[in-house]
């Protein structure tokens, strides 16, 4: 064993003492409430990742044990290249596989049912901050989004998580990743909004209710408590 290196001094704490945890989303929010407010920030959660050759119903397993409904998808080198969600999973897309080719589930990916990065929308961080809960609604609703993405240059701010390991399938094997430096210079995913979460903290379903809304008013209305 190397004797180079001397233990650390150490005492016995003797008040009372607690730990440190990230701000908690509150339960329920109006659409005047800051826009991070419901936004999933991956400087506090970790992002779920998985592969293009994951078979589709071990992500979704994976995704259940997590406790998300969502996976970026990354390549070999790490970059993101798509997102999936349970809804792409459990949806029409592999039925039209298994009609159109012939393919068993077993053998359908991720990549074939993944929305790939060009489709993907993004927001920059500098906007969100700025933001309410009620213009990331008019967002989703616009685009008809299930997830809007937020992007930010690792040097618009310091984050303290850098390089905290995760693991994630790629095929049919776990694999160690790590998230790129945010003080790189190079744009990063800083988190996503996801209309099923900002759903619960309404108080209404954005999937229905917001494509019949006649205005935001109306829809705050309909999430009052």
């Amino acid at each position: 064993m190397d004797d180079h290196y001397s233990p650390l001094w150490r005492s016995p704490i003797t008040e009372p003492i607690s730990f440190l945890r990230p701000p908690a989303a509150p339960e329920r929010v109006h659409l005047s409430n800051p826009a991070a407010d419901v936004m999933t920030d991956f400087t506090y959660v970790q992002p779920r990742t998985t592969g293009l050759d994951t078979p589709i119903d071990i992500a979704l397993e994976y995704m259940k044990t997590s406790g998300v409904r969502s996976l970026l998808v990354i390549d070999e080198t790490d970059d993101v290249i798509g997102l999936v969600s349970s809804y792409d999973i459990q949806g029409e897309k592999p039925i039209k596989l298994i009609e159109q080719l012939r393919l068993p589930r077993s053998g359908i990916t991720i990549g074939q049912v993944m929305t790939p990065k060009p489709e993907l929308k993004f927001v920059d961080m500098l906007s969100v901050r700025s933001a309410r809960v009620g213009h990331i609604v008019a967002t989703l609703r616009d685009l008809e989004l299930r997830y809007l993405l937020v992007s930010q240059v690792g040097e618009q701010e310091e984050a303290p998580m850098e390089g905290l390991p995760d693991t994630y399938m790629r095929g049919t094997e776990w694999e160690p990743v790590k998230i790129p430096s945010r003080a790189s210079g190079r744009r990063w995913i800083r988190g996503l909004f996801s209309a099923a979460q900002v759903s619960r903290q309404l108080g209404v379903d954005l999937m229905t209710v917001i494509t019949r809304a006649h205005s935001l008013s109306e829809l705050e209305f309909r999430g009052a408590t």
